[in-house]
Formats: C-alpha cells, sequence, structure tokens
C-alpha cells in the first residue's frame, strides 16, 4: 500500500513538475514587444569574453571623447601648411586645440571635442556651432577637420576629397565647415549607437543625441531590454516567440547578419526611419546601385562602397557566405591570418589553391595572396586601402575592351614609370591610371595597353579554357553600360544587351537592377515594358524600384511625343505603377507616388478612382516623412518644393524653397526653381511697386545662381556625363544675356547627348536669336531626324529657311 502511494505521490510530483514546465513555457508572451537601449554595461556582466573581444576594436573606437588616452595625435605646437594655409596644432590646458581657416575664411581657434575612428588615420571633430539652449546631453553642429593624422607614419596630413587638386575655399561644401564635412549627417548614425539627429529647420540648428558615442552592442543585437528581462526572470526558458528578445542573427540563411551590417557598411540612401538589426535592409534603403562615379563599368569600386554593393555581386554571398565566416563580429578582425582565411573554407584537393599551380607566383610574394588577386585594394582617404569585395577573376580581355582595372595589371603597372609626364590628374595609384585613359591621355592608355597586354599573355598561357572564370555577367555588364550612353545603333545594341542581362534570373539581383536603371532608349524601353511590370511582382525590392523607374521613363518619353495616342498607352504604362500604391513597404509606395505626381494632372486625375486618389495622398505624405528624414540639406527641400508645385501648393512649395537656400546657401538649383515660381506670382500682382521688389528679387537670385553653376562647371570639367550641369549654366548664362558661354555650354550638353531633342531645340533658339540662321538650321535638321513627325519643329524649320531667305 506505502509503495503505491510512493507512486502516486510521485507521478502527482511529476505532473507537478511538468505543469510547471508548461506554465513557465507558455506563460504569456507578448505579441509585439518595445525594447528600449540598455547600454553595454548591461551586455557585459553575462558576455564579458564578448566585451573583452570589442573592448579596443574599431567599433569600440569609431567616436570617442577627445582625451590623453583617445587622442593619437602630437598637439605640442604642430603646424601644417595646405595651399597658403598653416594650421596650427597646440594644447590649451587640457583642452586639445587648432587654429585653422573658419567659415568665414580667417583663421581661428577651434577645441577638438572628438576623436573619429583610430587606424590608419584618426580624424578630429570641432562643435562649432553650439545651441544657446542646447541641454547636456545634446550636441551642436560638429564638422570633421581635414587636417588628419597619419596613425602609421605618426605625421600630420591634408585630407583632401577625391580628385580635388586645389585650395577648397570657404564657401565650397567640400570645406572642412561645409556639409559634406558635417558629422551629424553625414557621419554620427554609423559611428555612434542610439542616434537622433534633430534638425530644427527654423534655427537652422542642432539637437543631436546617441545612447552611446560609438559602435556598441545594441548597435548589431538591437534595443535589449527586454533580452535584460527574460534573463533577469525566474524561467527555465527564454521568450517562447521572441526567443532571447534580440535581432535573430544566427538564421539558416546569411540576409538576416548582411541586413544587420549593410546600413553602415555600404553606399546607400535613407527613405524610412526606424531600423533595427534584424529588419529588411532594402525597405529601409536605396543601395547604389552599379553606376560611375561609385563603380567601373563592370561593377568594381571606384569610389568607397563599403563593401555591400560589392559583396551582393559575388558569388560567395549568393552560396550563403556571411561576414562572420572571414570576420570576427566583436574584435573586428579577420579569424584567421593570410590565406588561411580563404583556405578555411576552400580546402579542396591538396594544393589545388594555395600553391603555385594556380596562382603562378612564388611562395610568400604579394602574388601568391589570395586577396591581391581576388580582392584587389583601392585607397582612399589619402591612406586608407579598401578591398574590392565581389571576389572575381582578374580579367586582362575586359580591360582591353572597356577600360576597367584588373588586379593584374593593378599589381604589375609601374606607376612611378611615368613621373615626368604631366597628365590632368595625378597618378598616384591604378585607379587614377584608368581615369586619366578615360580623360583621352594617351600616353597614360598606351602604357595601359602594354601592361593589360602581356597580363592577358599570361593568364591564356597559363589557364585552359576549361579551368577560366566561366561567370560572363561582369562581362556583359561592363560591355552594356560602356557603350549604353553612345549615340546611334551602338547604344541601342548595348541597351539592348543590358536587358537581355536583367532578364536573367540566374545574374545577381543588383546587377539587373543596374542593368534596367541605364536603359533609356525610346525603343529598348519598349521592349523592356513587359520585362518591368513582370518584376514588379518580384521579392527583391531592388528589382521593383529599377522597375518602377524604367517605366516612369517610359511614360515620359510616351508623353514627349507628337502622337494623339500616346495618352492612352501611357494609361496602360501607369496601371500597374497605381497598383503600387498598395505595395507593403513604404519605399515602394513613396517611389510609385513619385512617379505618378509626374504625370501631367488631367492624366491622372482620369487614371485615379477616389480608393487610388486616397492611396496617393497616403503615399505623398510618406514621401514627405522620407525627404524630411535629411531636413538639414538642401536637396530633400527643393524635392519637397518640386512635389508641392506639382499637387498646386504654389505658397508651400516657396517656403520651401527658401528653407532650402536658407540651410544650403551655396549649393545651386532651389534659386532657378524659385526664380520660376516667383515669375508667375509677379505676374498676379497688381501693385507696380510689389512687381518691382520682386523682379529685383529674381535677378538677385538668378546672378547668384550663374556664379554657383560657374563654380561647379569649373569643377566638372574633366568629368564625363555632366550633360545636365552644362545645359542649365548655358540656360543661366542665357538670361544673364552672356551669349557667348551659353551657346559654348549648349554645345558640351550635346555632346554629351547628341540626340537630346531638348538640348537641340534649346542651341537653335539661341543660335536664332543671335541671327545665325545657318547654324541654326543645321541643329534643326539633326533635331528632325530625331523627331521626324513633330510639328512644332517643322515649323521652327519653316521659319529658319524663311529668314534665311531674308537674310
Amino acid at each position: 500500500m506505502k509503495k503505491i502511494v510512493m507512486r502516486i505521490i510521485v507521478v502527482l510530483l511529476c505532473c507537478c513538475i511538468v505543469g510547471a514546465i508548461l506554465a513557465d513555457y507558455y506563460r504569456e508572451s507578448p505579441e509585439l514587444i518595445t525594447a528600449s537601449l540598455v547600454g553595454r554595461d548591461s551586455c557585459a556582466a553575462c558576455h564579458q569574453p564578448q566585451a573583452d573581444a570589442f573592448h579596443g576594436s574599431h567599433h569600440d573606437q569609431a567616436m570617442a571623447v577627445a582625451t590623453d588616452e583617445s587622442v593619437l595625435a602630437d598637439f605640442n605646437d604642430q603646424t601644417l601648411e595646405h595651399y597658403g594655409v598653416t594650421s596650427r596644432m597646440f594644447r590649451d590646458g587640457e583642452r586639445f586645440m587648432i587654429n585653422t581657416e573658419g567659415p568665414d575664411g580667417q583663421m581661428h581657434d577651434y577645441e577638438v571635442k572628438f576623436t573619429f575612428g583610430v587606424e590608419p588615420l584618426q580624424q578630429y571633430m570641432v562643435e562649432i556651432d553650439r545651441p544657446a539652449d542646447a541641454k547636456e546631453d545634446e550636441i551642436g553642429k560638429v564638422q570633421v577637420l581635414r587636417v588628419s593624422w597619419d596613425a602609421e607614419k605618426k605625421i600630420w596630413f591634408y585630407l583632401t576629397p577625391p580628385d580635388v587638386f586645389e585650395k577648397i575655399e570657404p564657401t565650397d561644401v567640400l570645406h572642412w565647415t561645409g556639409i559634406t564635412q558635417n558629422w551629424n549627417t553625414t557621419c554620427a548614425v554609423c559611428h555612434s549607437t542610439g542616434y537622433h539627429k534633430n534638425f530644427d529647420v527654423a534655427t537652422n540648428s542642432y539637437h543631436t543625441t546617441f545612447s552611446e558615442i560609438d559602435v556598441s552592442c545594441e548597435a548589431c543585437h538591437g534595443p535589449a531590454s527586454y533580452h535584460v528581462d527574460l534573463a533577469e526572470r525566474t524561467s527555465l526558458f527564454w521568450d517562447r516567440k521572441h526567443g532571447y528578445g534580440l535581432a535573430k542573427l544566427k538564421t539558416e540563411s546569411n540576409l538576416a547578419q548582411i541586413n544587420t551590417c549593410a546600413p553602415c557598411h555600404s553606399r546607400r540612401a535613407e527613405v524610412k526611419e526606424g531600423f533595427t538589426p534584424g529588419c529588411n535592409f532594402d525597405e529601409y534603403f536605396v543601395l547604389q546601385t552599379i553606376n560611375e562615379p561609385v563603380y567601373f563599368a563592370d561593377g568594381q569600386i571606384r569610389d568607397e562602397d563599403y563593401v555591400i554593393g560589392s559583396f551582393t555581386q559575388s558569388k560567395m554571398f549568393h552560396n550563403g557566405i556571411k561576414c562572420s565566416d572571414c570576420h570576427d563580429m566583436h574584435s573586428t578582425k579577420l579569424i584567421h591570418s593570410g590565406n588561411k582565411v580563404c583556405t578555411s573554407c576552400h580546402q579542396h584537393a591538396a594544393g589545388k589553391y594555395d600553391t603555385p599551380n594556380h596562382h603562378h607566383h612564388a611562395h610568400g610574394t604579394p602574388g601568391a595572396e589570395c586577396v591581391n588577386c581576388h580582392m584587389p585594394h583601392t585607397t582612399y582617404m589619402s591612406i586608407d586601402e579598401r578591398r574590392d569585395h565581389s571576389f572575381r577573376v582578374p580579367d586582362p580581355a575586359l580591360s582591353i575592351a572597356t577600360g576597367t582595372p584588373n588586379a593584374c595589371t593593378g599589381c604589375h603597372l609601374d606607376t612611378e614609370k611615368l613621373a615626368g609626364h604631366e597628365s590632368k590628374i595625378p597618378l598616384f595609384q591604378y585607379k587614377d591610371w584608368v581615369e586619366a585613359e578615360k580623360l583621352g591621355d594617351e600616353v597614360v592608355a598606351a602604357e595601359l595597353k602594354r601592361v593589360n597586354d602581356r597580363m592577358l599573355l599570361a593568364i591564356e598561357s597559363w589557364y585552359t579554357d576549361d579551368s577560366k572564370e566561366r561567370t560572363t555577367y561582369y562581362r556583359d555588364l561592363a560591355k552594356g553600360l560602356a557603350a549604353a550612353f553612345e549615340s546611334g545603333k551602338e547604344g541601342r545594341s548595348a541597351q539592348a544587351d543590358l536587358l537581355t542581362l536583367a532578364k536573367d534570373v540566374r545574374t545577381p539581383k543588383l546587377i539587373r537592377a543596374s542593368a534596367l536603371e541605364a536603359i533609356n532608349d525610346p525603343h529598348v524601353l519598349a521592349k523592356a515594358q513587359a520585362t518591368a511590370e513582370e518584376l514588379l511582382n518580384d521579392d527583391d525590392l531592388k528589382l521593383v524600384a529599377a522597375s518602377l523607374d524604367l517605366l516612369s521613363r517610359r511614360i515620359g518619353d510616351l508623353l514627349s511625343r507628337p502622337d494623339p495616342s500616346t495618352p492612352a498607352v501611357a494609361q496602360t504604362i501607369a496601371a500597374p505603377i497605381i497598383k503600387q500604391l498598395e505595395h507593403s513597404t513604404s519605399r515602394i509606395r513613396i517611389q510609385a507616388a513619385r512617379s505618378l505626381v509626374n504625370l501631367r494632372p488631367e492624366l491622372l486625375a482620369s487614371l485615379m478612382g477616389p480608393e487610388q486618389q486616397s492611396n496617393l495622398q497616403e503615399a505623398m505624405l510618406e514621401s514627405q516623412a522620407s525627404l524630411m528624414m535629411n531636413n538639414d540639406q538642401a536637396i530633400p527641400h527643393a524635392m519637397m518644393a518640386s512635389l508641392n508645385e506639382r499637387i498646386g501648393d504654389f505658397v508651400q512649395a516657396e517656403k520651401d524653397y527658401r528653407n532650402a537656400i536658407k540651410i544650403e546657401p551655396n549649393v545651386p538649383g532651389p534659386r532657378t526653381n524659385l526664380t520660376v515660381l516667383l515669375e508667375a506670382k509677379r505676374q498676379s500682382l497688381k501693385d507696380a511697386a510689389a512687381r518691382e521688389r520682386v523682379s529685383q528679387e529674381i535677378q538677385a537670385l538668378r546672378l547668384a545662381e550663374n556664379k554657383l553653376l560657374a563654380v561647379d562647371v569649373e569643377r566638372a570639367k574633366d568629368l564625363s556625363n555632366t550633360h545636365g550641369l552644362h545645359y542649365s549654366y548655358a540656360m543661366s548664362c542665357y538670361l544673364q544675356e552672356d551669349f557667348d558661354n551659353a551657346k559654348k555650354h549648349m554645345k558640351i550638353a550635346l555632346g554629351q547627348q547628341p540626340e537630346s531633342q531638348q538640348y537641340l531645340q534649346a542651341l537653335s533658339l539661341l543660335l536664332d536669336k543671335l541671327e545665325e540662321y545657318e547654324e541654326a538650321g543645321k541643329y534643326l535638321d539633326r533635331l528632325l531626324k530625331v523627331a521626324p513627325g513633330n510639328r512644332g519643329y517643322q515649323q521652327m524649320k519653316m521659319q529658319n529657311m524663311l529668314k534665311l531667305r531674308g537674310k
């Protein structure tokens, strides 16, 4: 009897224990959690090994208060001269100081408040404008000095912007006091944790805050308050719905981790607030597609792309490789040294890769290192070597065909060989040689051809057809983009090849999206329409966005034609765009709305019912919120003004343009658009004195705009694909009655876009005004070849012929 009782008791106890465990597991769990930031000390209490690895890492030293411990540079009364400005670095008691040129062009003393980074260079930051009402935890306007410290050579140097080889004036946006060196808008979001910009447009001031000064635990793992609550409660389990209460980074797919790294390790634009680790990167950011000047035509890095844009082109990415397969996430160091980083995964037959039989270089030489062939580096920020993460096979044949770089020539090119040669740009590194060749430097081109030819012979002798790289999409992209903007049949053929590439589901989606973006030929746009409409249903937002852009260009092309049937065709194309106003992500809804507001109001009204109109209004509000995330910059305000113009709110549009000018007085663009608004306003005024005041303001705005555009044109004189800038300057010169410059720069714009109806028409009208009728007639003939059925152009030609006869 006792045994039976004991057994019953044991069973009951077991039931109670199991019940308690089940009750513990199934305890109430919230559907949604709103966690807050708790700081690294809370994390280190349980995760000491990870905290130790993090301490002293590049993330830990991304930013710091300037102290004797954090400052690496010599502030013992040191000087640095750059283009006539001598900066002096010194100490004032405990403070680190610099005397340098300020925004007014005069020399001033500034206190260095913060350090930025640690190696290979360290930069220093100054709070130059702190609001009087700023709270203790708020930071005002902070600028990053260009006077920087080389941590390896232990010397001061001046960090020049790319391709700038002259003194930067204080009014220039590239000056250390300009917007490009502003910490609040350019740097802080990726160098600190829990960052909030807090820019006040009315007072033109910052009240920026952060929870931790550097890239701390929660920047990658997400807000941890719920995780801490779970860890501290008396339970055998974590949350059955939310796991550890942190971002789920260890998943079968590599996307969770890459999406978490991508916001800071990519060239991107932010379109939506609220990203936290674990979210889909593409919902909150627009990744830079492959085009100049960020990438070469084959997708290799040209300017800084910060890794993700390169990596997502690679086979590695598409085979599930993630950042932590090579990098320790807490120390930020490589997990192995040398070739072992690669061979720890590429463990094929013994000696297949890490041997001269594969790389054809002696052991211990640079050519025997995997990264030098498959991850060539480019130097940015004067001394910072960054490696291309697209993991490609060197292709000298592609370099010969399209002018793209390759790792073989990059190593074997003697960059000192042409030391006495005067090129348009200094030839510091291989990238500069490639740029100089594009600018028409025949001496550089000849030397590159010689080395490329040698490298191609070596590749062809080392590797049989069976062992050569089979990836073709890099080559297809390079050949397509290299010729896509040529005029006539060559450009059309190249764009048709890009359309073929965009259709290929085996091709990385960033490359497919980039191919779609490069298509602007009317014939190819028509062929691409069906592909774009199909891709609107793709899961990848990059492809959806690129397809929306293409359909928008297709509609724009149709509506520019005189054919009376085109509005009906445009309506058919607009229908799938309208449907995207219901998309699940705000990024696509915003883009659809911006595409639609470009249509004529009467056409748009005929396409949409009440529900669709409501969807459009909601998407427009989302668009405005997206733009105002960067309300400390001129361009978002100018874009807001343009949107308000299209919906007929001219009063708010004027305010937006004036805000743009106030915030960035040296940026061209807003003044031109504002003068158009003011012209309409002036004509509606009945008071003569009021009309005169507006006229004077218009004249002053146009003159200021002309001066700003002249500066930009001078800076861009050696760059390609700048036709829009030259056209704007030509029109500005016309308004200033500077007809010689107007004609000169209109011809430059037309030279870059020979079939542009806008440029051909504008140049014809300008020549007509100058009574140069014969030359005007030649451009009208070209215009009629581009648009043979346009009655307006035909009438212009008839008038031109009559004037020639009269003359």
